[in-house]
């Protein structure tokens, strides 16, 4: 009696498993970045369905605004040391939809069904919507929705990864 009770135990936690239930915030990857909203190019992050994406590399900090406009920030040595930027680098912005108290989002800039740091998500914006895609895998994600794989057809995409953020006089946080 015990022994049937066990497999049939083990059998019902074995099912209850599924590969689509994710949790809101990622913590595969460590996240620290901290930026001041009012100054160029971070003041685009407060209007509403805006992104822009940030890598970091060689002691550089390396912004893509939505119009695709390339800006470079030297780091300080306290900043290069500090800041870690998940798989890929960082998407921020503030979605449109989802998003009552019109808070700062951040998404890793790595493809979530790659995982691959070097495979690096294109954004784009296609009227209202912000896009992320990914050109290996073909996966297409709309960030105003909360990075839900927006892929038609059989194939199951992964949400991309979100990291927590606060927002304090002006200072945005991105940390896990």
């Amino acid at each position: 009696m015990k022994r049937r009770f066990l497999i049939l135990s083990v059998i019902l936690l074995a099912s209850a498993c599924q590969r689509n239930s994710y949790s809101t915030f990622s913590n595969k990857y460590k996240v620290f970045f901290n930026c001041e909203t009012s100054v160029s190019p971070y003041n685009q992050l407060t209007a509403p369905g805006r992104f822009i994406s940030v890598r970091k590399s060689q002691g550089k900090l390396t912004i893509t605004d939505a119009e695709g406009n390339i800006i470079e920030e030297t780091l300080s040595e306290k900043q290069n040391i500090s800041f870690i930027m998940g798989l890929s680098g960082l998407i921020l912005g503030t979605p449109m939809l989802n998003n009552d108290d019109m808070s700062i989002w951040a998404f890793d800039l790595g493809c979530p069904e790659c995982d691959d740091p070097a495979t690096i998500l294109k954004l784009a914006q296609q009227g209202a919507d912000f896009t992320a895609s990914c050109s290996k895998c073909k996966g297409l994600w709309n960030l105003n929705t909360s990075g839900i794989s927006i892929n038609t057809g059989d194939r199951q995409y992964r949400p991309l990864y979100r990291y927590p953020t606060s927002f304090n006089n002006g200072i945005l946080t991105v940390s896990n």
